[in-house]
């Protein structure tokens, strides 16, 4: 594979799929992700790899899942921001060589813990009903945390404090709420929900 100039995406979360791409190849499609915070990365087997700046802990984290397990494994790789006003600015500028090896050893031992091809089963139960329950977990903590810096957002909107910043981090955690919501669906999906309106 040609390797990527990775000072052709300036964009922080551009840059960042940019050098995950070129550590894992070609085979894996940046995805377009819904709130533009994540770089989301997927084959065509159905294989995903995430990877989200969490500007308020200095740090990426770094998520994978299969489409046949519920299991999404997460690590973090922590941001040496010496020389740089943030983590946007560090990842829009910095050389990411050594980070761009740690976060592909990182990644490989989240995407290593899955099968390599899907099991055989025409089950619509989860592989692995304790990591379903995981999940479920996980969701309740994402959507508590985001009930608490959205009170905080509100804080500081009624005392006429900057928002920006927490705003970005909102918009963050809500993306990752809303992608852990999409697995928890997945996984209540097969009874079918009629939402229309009865008539008289």
């Amino acid at each position: 594979m040609k390797d990527l100039d990775l000072s052709l995406a300036p964009d922080p979360v551009e840059r960042l799929a940019s050098l995950l791409r070129l550590r894992f190849g070609e085979a894996w499609i940046p995805e377009r992700d819904a709130d533009g915070c994540s770089a989301v990365l997927r084959t065509q087997t159905g294989r995903a790899m995430c990877a989200t700046p969490d500007p308020a802990a200095n740090r990426i984290v770094l998520q994978a899942w299969v489409d046949w397990d519920w299991v999404a494994p997460t690590a973090v790789f922590t941001v040496d921001l010496a020389g740089h006003r943030d983590i946007d600015h560090w990842l829009s500028c910095a050389d990411l060589t050594e980070a761009g090896h740690a976060m592909k050893k990182l990644m490989r031992s989240l995407l290593d813990q899955f099968e390599s091809i899907p099991p055989l089963t025409d089950s619509r139960e989860p592989v692995d009903l304790n990591a379903a329950e995981e999940q479920l977990g996980n969701l309740a903590v994402q959507a508590g945390e985001l009930a608490r810096q959205s009170s905080q957002f509100t804080a500081r909107l009624i005392y006429r404090k900057p928002v920006a910043d927490n705003a970005k981090r909102l918009l963050r955690l809500a993306g990752q709420t809303a992608r852990t919501a999409i697995r928890v669906d997945l996984l209540r999906s097969p009874i079918p929900t009629d939402t229309s309106v009865p008539r008289n």
